[in-house]
């Protein structure tokens, strides 16, 4: 396979995906690439159109390793980075950089499993085989000295390691056991796991360093993440990792799981809130329109410029709820939803209101235009929950912006553009009571043109009638019992 025509425009695209988000696509594959070279490299994805798309955060020096969601037919390209000098001399026989080529390679994503030749600009590699539909496994791409190209599915690199530790100790121990030496079964097997700890607990330990570093890279790549995504007005919403159907009282609603984790979840769902159910959230909050605050770290709230809307409180009217009072619907409507989609069991005595939040787009040239900055609803630092916090939200869509107005969840790469009626959910805490580490951490892009009205509702745990939410500040200190 060879490639036509010059590439003469490079455009700069941070990408790094969560395997555990890969959609369920027929031609999606999730690969990793590393680079075991020992040259600082750069990974290219050559878009229809034949440009060259970069994938790394700059150079990827030796060692590092790139996670990306990939289809099958994307081709990638390989470059050996250039150094100070603008050459790549080091370590080569040649005296003259000028006569040191830079080394590329290239692999291209397919079904198959068998592997091409090696060539300058000729390598051919299968990534990963597709079995009913689904992925079974993703695949790492390592790049080696001289710029050679090895695949390796994740499942066998584990097999590896497992057949190293036990071929140590299997080493180690067999001496032991002779027919002469008399020790005993329980001894030998103790002598094993002796031998076997260490080297396993190691083999985690660089795991966990691994996952870390991961963690890092999505951190410093979701600022840029973030900016590229508000930019695009084109952008659609994130493919879903599958889609389901909600049943609520005999009406389907199609439902787009984004993110589905046990600690962070993330919905989208169609035809969740009605024009007069929205029409009645805003008849209701307009005497009491306010500028939008957020909490100030010390229990309390503030105004900053980081929030920029107008919004108010609206009360439920549960008393009306057999009267069919569109607010209390709707409010009905999405404890349920919640509740079947985490099991959380929340009751409504004791919640917040329902919030009105209004955005005001004010031209393309706006300075400082309406939106929110990245944040949590509530606690989202992988620690144990804090009783009475938030651990869901809904928040549905009423009216929409021509331009900008997006929610995005910048460390799972998660884009949701507004449409009339739809509701996004998002969850952050687990079954095992510990809290969600910023997978749920999103914002609102600027609104540039037209407006944005949204209702929100947020979700507490460990409140009632006796203990409402307004008898905790926002630290989730119980008002009265702080320390003095």
């Amino acid at each position: 396979m060879k490639f036509r025509g010059a590439f003469t425009r490079i455009v700069m695209v941070s990408s790094m995906v969560d395997f555990s988000n890969a959609t369920t696509h027929p031609l999606q594959r999730p690969i990793q690439i590393k680079n075991d070279s020992g040259r600082k490299t750069e990974v290219y994805w050559v878009d229809p159109g034949g440009e060259m798309v970069l994938q790394s955060v700059g150079v990827m020096t030796s060692g590092n390793m790139l996670t990306l969601n990939s289809y099958v037919n994307h081709t990638f390209i390989i470059k050996e980075a250039p150094d100070e000098s603008g050459t790549c001399n080091a370590g080569t026989k040649y005296s003259s950089p000028s006569l040191a080529p830079c080394k590329t390679t290239f692999f291209t994503v397919d079904d198959r499993d068998d592997l091409g030749k090696e060539g300058y600009f000729e390598f051919h590699t299968s990534i990963v085989k597709q079995y009913d539909n689904t992925l079974p496994c993703s695949s790492v791409i390592h790049i080696l000295e001289d710029m050679k190209v090895e695949v390796k599915e994740n499942s066998n690199e584990a097999l590896e390691t497992t057949n190293s530790i036990t071929t140590t100790c299997q080493m180690k121990v067999r001496p032991m056991i002779t027919t002469s030496s008399g020790i005993n079964p329980n001894d030998a097997i103790d002598a094993f796991v002796s031998c076997a700890q260490p080297l396993v607990a190691n083999e985690i330990e660089e795991v966990n360093r691994k996952i870390k570093e991961q963690a890092s890279l999505r951190t410093d790549l979701a600022g840029e993440w973030e900016d590229y995504t508000c930019a695009d007005f084109n952008l659609p919403t994130t493919t879903p990792n599958k889609m389901s159907s909600w049943n609520y009282r005999g009406k389907e609603h199609v439902v787009g799981v984004l993110l589905d984790r046990d600690r962070a979840k993330i919905h989208y769902v169609k035809n969740f809130i009605t024009p007069d159910e929205c029409a009645a959230i805003e008849a209701a909050a307009a005497p009491h329109l306010h500028d939008a605050t957020v909490a100030d770290g010390s229990g309390g709230s503030e105004i900053v410029k980081s929030r920029k809307a107008l919004q108010a409180g609206v009360r439920v009217p549960w008393d009306k709820e057999e009267e069919d009072n569109p607010i209390a619907a709707v409010s009905r409507r999405l404890y349920t939803y919640i509740n079947d989609a985490t099991g959380y069991g929340i009751q409504e005595a004791g919640q917040e209101d329902l919030m009105s939040i209004q955005y005001s787009g004010r031209g393309l040239d706006d300075l400082e235009p309406d939106r929110y900055m990245p944040h949590c609803d509530g606690q989202c630092d992988g620690l144990k929950f804090q009783t009475a916090g938030r651990v869901a939200t809904m928040v549905m869509y009423c009216e929409i912006p021509l331009k900008g107005g997006a929610t995005n969840f910048r460390n799972v790469g998660v884009h949701v553009v507004p449409e009339a009626g739809t509701a996004a959910f998002f969850s952050y805490l687990g079954s095992d009571g510990q809290t969600d580490d910023r997978l749920t951490e999103h914002s609102c892009c600027p609104v540039l043109e037209g407006n944005k009205k949204i209702a929100v509702q947020w979700l507490r745990l460990g409140v009632d009638a006796e203990n409402p939410w307004s008898s905790f500040n926002t630290l989730n200190v119980k008002i009265g019992s702080e320390e003095v």
